[in-house]
């Protein structure tokens, strides 16, 4: 019992010091700045279409009209989870992991009485911390510009069919239920951003080379997303890592697909899971 405790505050002990070493680097910045640009821009984008391209049809108007800071924030997610995150995880995982194999500082940590599964688990909890911080300063950023350009709160306009698929309806989800799906649908948002940073972590365990573990597992990234959208794969979109990142769309259903979200949440594990295993005995064995 008593090793298991000393194994556990070795683990949090070097927790807290991947994190306080993440935001030393210059990257966990450039993290938040590029999230910054993202918001700053897509208020720009939506500002213009509003005020110098109105749109004359139903839902043009209807998006103009009720535009605000939770809608906004629920707007930039999208285009943030589908490609400017994972693209900052995948880059920084591999500059945490892969880039200290190359310039020798993981053998200084591996030289302290601690596990290598403990080393590769504490990585991977403070980019899961990271991955948080991220999607917290993205929805602070995105609502308190969304608020200053649109308007506080209010109704939101759901477009079903693009996130549950072409029978999905249209609908306008009361500002009362919009608060609570907004933080549901980031909280779900983070739990897919934590399996991205295992299987980054994973290939970088891999090759050990920052550059091949930032492009291999960026590539098979997008290519996993780009294969999910082609209506001729659907025998093998549901053994891509992507199929299951996607768990947060079901908060913003009509009515919460809580079914979906524990089918989809269990697969993510087991990925998730796997891809932590193999990358801790990959670690264990490998020379450093």
């Amino acid at each position: 019992m008593l090793n298991l405790q000393e194994k556990i505050l070795n683990l949090l002990a070097l927790t807290d010091f991947e994190i306080n070493k993440m935001f030393r680097r210059k990257i966990a910045h450039a993290g938040i700045a590029v999230s910054l640009f993202l918001t700053v821009l897509g208020a720009l984008g939506m500002t213009v279409r509003m005020t110098k391209r109105p749109n004359k049809e139903l839902i043009g108007r209807l998006v103009s009209e009720m535009m605000n800071g939770l809608a906004f924030s629920e707007t930039i997610l999208l285009p943030g989870i589908y490609m400017l995150l994972p693209m900052i995880i995948g880059i920084f995982s591999a500059a945490s992991f892969a880039g200290e194999y190359q310039n020798g500082y993981i053998r200084t940590v591996a030289i302290r009485p601690v596990s290598r599964w403990q080393i590769f688990i504490g990585k991977f909890l403070s980019l899961s911390i990271y991955s948080y911080i991220l999607l917290v300063i993205l929805l602070i950023i995105s609502y308190l510009i969304g608020s200053l350009l649109f308007g506080f709160s209010g109704d939101i306009i759901v477009f079903g069919p693009a996130f549950m698929g072409k029978d999905a309806k249209i609908f306008i989800m009361p500002e009362e239920i919009a608060w609570g799906r907004l933080l549901l649908s980031y909280l779900f948002a983070g739990f897919a951003l934590i399996s991205l940073s295992a299987m980054f972590l994973m290939f970088s365990a891999i090759f050990k080379k920052t550059a091949i573990a930032t492009v291999f597992p960026l590539g098979i990234y997008y290519t996993s997303y780009i294969l999910s959208t082609l209506p001729f794969m659907e025998n093998l979109q549901r053994f891509l890592p992507t199929r299951y990142l996607m768990i947060w769309k079901y908060t913003m259903a009509e009515n919460i697909k809580w079914d979906l979200i524990m089918h989809d949440g269990i697969f993510l594990i087991a990925y998730t899971a796997a891809y932590l295993i193999i990358g801790c005995v990959i670690f264990s064995k490998s020379e450093l």
